[in-house]
This record gives structure tokens, sequence and C-alpha cells, in this order.
């Protein structure tokens, strides 16, 4: 198998022959022009572009031969053109976010008088606005942890940026974390976290509402993506708020849903502290920009994936911090359960015998031998799965240490208990050192084990993390206590890698999809989804149970909200 080749987007300054533009020369090139003025700008461009369905992050050589003449001055286009027919980005999603935010940040802002921003510019400001998107990290590094910490830390915001995965995938993940994961968690689970009512309490009205509109507003965005006549003008890219009077939502809950995923104007400018040049928090968490009757989606992904940052993250913001723990500590179990659902549902059952939670036998262990084990002949595949959550003042840092400390905390070993690395080593010492007694049947004949650790963070598949979470196994493991069982690396991925899999895990053992990624890249520094030979990009294949999920949202949504034409 070859890998995918690196390609880097184009800088501003490469095609203008000029010095990297600095951050404060970018902000002073946008302040000529009104905030919404850009800000619609971002919205419009994301939708020529066709950013978000099927995980599109980069505009096509098609896009980009057709828009690039009214975007760059006639004598920058030869250039541009060059590098696009090379396959080098031009456009990319990145730059709208890297643009919306910094027009978010502006203090003082041009007035709201009407003015146009030539469409000359937007190339220039889009270049410029990429070449921000990148800081070299620092190459004095000796320790070799400290080198791939470092390296995790400068590929983190790239491999985000790039996302492998269609953010329809987001909100029916978390749709189903909420209504085929919960109610099936035993009472005393679900009553650490009354979700439904902890958000009606914040929010005062029904998150059965919320992720409604949500999903009103993807069918809208999704919609304007689609493939049009040539001749069809650009789409405005606003939704009119007016349009949910025609369903029975009643004005204050249309008010209350607008207010939880956009901004005005007036909430202007963002004054949260920014932890590096891709920390689009706020944009993230307000991907909608309301101005008069109209919200326009300035990010599809961030705005797809509204339902889980508001209905998680917002809800878990407002609790007070000593309560925080237990709320995370819930959400790692559902988790854990949709980890175990995946396998339970799609697996071809003959090639991967699933155990959710296996327990020991000697009746003394209170804990699972491991998350999950998958069976495939004799080789066992050992699960650990982690939220992993990677807050933004680490993951936008770009620093190492902090990068460090996260990974030995939250992957490796844990802080009050074991976690990750740690619980794998140790289940793989229990299996192949305890007496077979204490082992359920299917485990006394097993010749090879496969640790893997799967993250609901997007860490999980990112670059070198996997070479890292390793490294710490391979540190500790006593491979000649373990004999004669072969002990693999251990594998690492997040779980939309999981899921883009699924059509390879209907059909093939788990254990060879997981050895294929290892010998098509050894030192397991690259993502996974570049090294496996399995992994799809977009729109997971084979998918019928969460596509049956979203087609029954779908039928019954309209009867639901009363809507009318």
């Amino acid at each position: 198998m070859t890998l995918p080749e690196w390609r880097t987007w184009v800088y501003w300054s490469e095609i203008s022959d000029s010095k990297k533009i600095t951050v404060d020369e970018f902000r002073q090139a946008i302040s000529q022009y009104p905030r919404s003025a850009w800000l619609i700008a971002c919205a419009r461009l994301s939708i020529l572009f066709k950013y978000g369905p099927e995980a599109n992050t980069v505009a096509s050589r098609e896009l980009t031969a057709k828009w690039a003449p009214a975007m760059f001055p006639p004598v920058l286009l030869p250039r541009v053109m060059k590098e696009s027919n090379q396959d080098r980005p031009i456009f990319f999603q990145g730059q709208l976010r890297y643009l919306a935010s910094q027009v978010m940040r502006l203090n003082p802002a041009h007035e709201e008088d009407g003015k146009s921003i030539p469409d000359i510019i937007l190339g220039g400001i889009l270049l410029a606005a990429g070449e921000l998107l990148y800081e070299p990290p620092p190459n004095n590094l000796t320790n070799d942890l400290d080198k791939l910490a470092n390296y995790i830390a400068d590929f983190l915001p790239t491999y985000e940026i790039d996302s492998h995965t269609d953010p329809i995938m987001l909100f029916l993940r978390f749709y189903i974390f909420l209504n085929i994961i919960i109610p099936t968690l035993p009472e005393h689970i679900k009553k650490q976290a009354a979700v439904e009512e902890l958000w009606e309490k914040e929010f005062h009205f029904p998150l059965k509402r919320y992720w409604q509109l949500v999903y009103a507003c993807t069918i809208h965005a999704m919609a304007e993506r689609a493939d049009l006549p040539a001749d069809t003008p650009p789409p405005d890219g606003g939704i009119p708020i007016s349009w949910f009077q025609n369903t029975n939502l009643t004005p204050e809950q249309i008010s209350a849903v607008f207010d939880t995923i956009s901004f005005q104007l007036s909430d202007l400018p963002d004054k949260k502290k920014v932890h590096g040049f891709a920390d689009f928090e706020y944009l993230k968490d307000h991907p909608y920009f309301h101005t008069n009757d109209k919200v326009y989606a300035i990010d599809y992904e961030f705005a797809v994936a509204k339902l889980e940052s508001g209905a998680l993250w917002r809800v878990a913001m407002a609790m007070p911090k000593n309560k925080r723990e237990t709320y995370f500590g819930f959400w790692g179990e559902v988790f854990d359960r949709y980890v175990h659902w995946i396998f339970e549902t799609y697996t071809d059952k003959e090639k991967n015998k699933f155990y959710p939670s296996p327990m020991y036998l000697n009746g003394k262990d209170s804990r699972p031998i491991c998350d999950g084990i998958v069976m495939c002949g004799s080789t066992a595949v050992l699960i650990e799965s982690k939220l992993g959550t990677c807050a933004a003042e680490v993951r936008y840092s770009g620093e190492y240490q902090k990068f460090r400390e996260y990974l030995e905390r939250s992957l490796v070993t844990g802080s009050d208990r074991a976690i990750g690395v740690k619980q794998l080593l140790a289940t793989i010492m229990n299996l192949t050192q305890r007496n077979k007694a204490f082992l359920p049947d299917y485990l006394r004949g097993v010749r090879k084990i496969i640790p893997v650790i799967i993250t609901k963070d997007e860490i999980g598949s990112s670059w070198v993390t996997n070479a890292y979470l390793n490294t710490r196994f391979q540190e500790q493991l006593n491979r000649k206590a373990c004999k004669p069982v072969k002990i693999t690396p251990l594998v690492s991925m997040n779980v939309s890698t999981l899921e883009r899999m699924i059509t390879a895990l209907s059909e093939m053992e788990f254990s060879d999809i997981l050895e294929d990624r290892i010998e098509n890249d050894t030192l397991l520094t690259g993502p996974f989804d570049a090294a496996s030979s399995y992994v799809r990009h977009g729109m997971p294949g084979k998918l019928y149970k969460h596509l049956e999920i979203l087609h029954e949202l779908s039928e019954t949504m309209g009867a639901d909200l009363g809507m009318v034409e």
C-alpha cells in the first residue's frame, strides 16, 4: 500500500513574493470592512466550495478553477492555477474558520455601513489566513517522548481542520447516545445524569426540540451544497427565522434555540482567551451568525455538531465544578456502550466474537477484564474505550509539555486510578500469568493479543499519537513473562475511524484490519486513516442501522414540529 501524498496548502507570501503577513496586519486588512460582510461571506464561501458533506474540507480543482478568477488579481491568477493544477490546496475550510474567528475578535471593528467586500481581495485574504494557520514547533528537543509529544502538538490542529468524517455522523452519533444508548442504561447509571432534565433546567425548553431544530438547519445546509445547474446564482446562505413560525414551536422556543447556537454583532467581540492559532472555540460554540431575520451557518461541521456541544458541554459548563467529574464519568459510560453497540450491530459474528465488559471467573474482581474483547480465532483484541477529551488550552497550545501531561493523565497512567495503557498492560499480565481457571473459556487458548485504545476525541487517530502510546506501552511490557502469547504493538484510533471501518468489520476479522494498519506504518506515526487499507473517507459504508435511525428521525420530525409549507 502507498500512503497518501502529503500536500501543503498555498501561502499568500509565495504567491505574492512577499513576507509572511502578521496577525496584526491581517486584522488591519479585515478591519477595513464591516464584520457582517465578512461573516456572511464566510457562510457563502463555505457553500460555494461545498465544505462539509462527505468530509469535504478542500475546494476541488474544478471549483477552484471556477471561482479563483473572481477572487485573485489577474497578475496573480496564473501562479494560483499552476499550484492548483499540481494538486496543492488553494481554498480549504480552515481558512474560513481562521477568518471568521479573527473577525469576531476585532475590537474596534468597522462600522456597519453597508460597505461591500470586493471579490478580488477574497483570494488573498484566504491564502493569508491559511498561512497564519501554522507555526513551526521547537526543534531542539532531545528526549524521545518530548519529540513525539511535540509532533502531536504540531499536527493535531491540522488533523482536526482536515476532518475525515462526514459531519452528519457527529450529529447522528450523539443522537444515538441520547435515544438508543442512554435508555438502555441501568437505572443507577441513568441517575448520575438526568440529561433531559439538566438541559431543560438550564435552557428552559425540551432537548428534543433542540435536536429537531439542529437537524432542520442541517438539512437546509445540505440542500444548499447539492449539485445545481451551472447557471444557478450563488445561494444566499441564510435561513429565515420567520420560517419556523410555520411550525408548532412557540416564539420563545424558537428564540431560545437560536440563542444557544448563534451569535449577533451585539455579542461581539469574542473576548475568550485564545490558546493558539487554531483555537476556534467561540465559533465552535456559536457556528451561526444571526442578523436581521436570518441565521448563516459560518461552519458546516461545527453547526452539525452543535447537538453535542450544546447538550453535553453547555450543560457541563453550567454545573458546579465538583459535579462535573460524575457527569463526564456518565458520558464515558455512554461512549463505552456505544462502542459495544457498534461491534454488536455491524461485525461479522463468526469472524468477530464480541464480549462487552467481560469478567474474570473468580468472583472477586469487581472490575471488568477490559472494556471489551473481540475474539478473532485465537487472537484476542483487548479494547479500552476513553473519552480522551483534550481541552482547548492543551489542544491548541502547541506546547509539548502540556501534551505529555495530558497523554499521561488521560491515556497512559491516569491519576487516581489506572487508565488506558496501564490498564491494558495489567490485563495482558493477568491473561498470560493467572490461573487459566480464572479466565472465561474463550480466553484460555489465546495465542496473540492486540491491545487497542479507542477515543472519542480525534486525537486517538491523529498524527503520532499511536507512536507515543505504543512507546509507553513497549517501555513497560514484560514480553518474556507473556510467552508463548505474542503481543503486537498497541493500536490507537478514534471512534470516527471505527465507524468508517464498518464495511470491513462486516466482512473480515478486526485483527486483520489492525495488523494491516501496523504493517503499513510500522513506526505508527501516521494517522490510522492514512495507514489503513480499510478505513474510508467521509460517510461510512453499510451503515444500515445508523441510516435507519436517521430515516426515522426525518420521518417523524415533520409531524412532531407541525411543519407546513
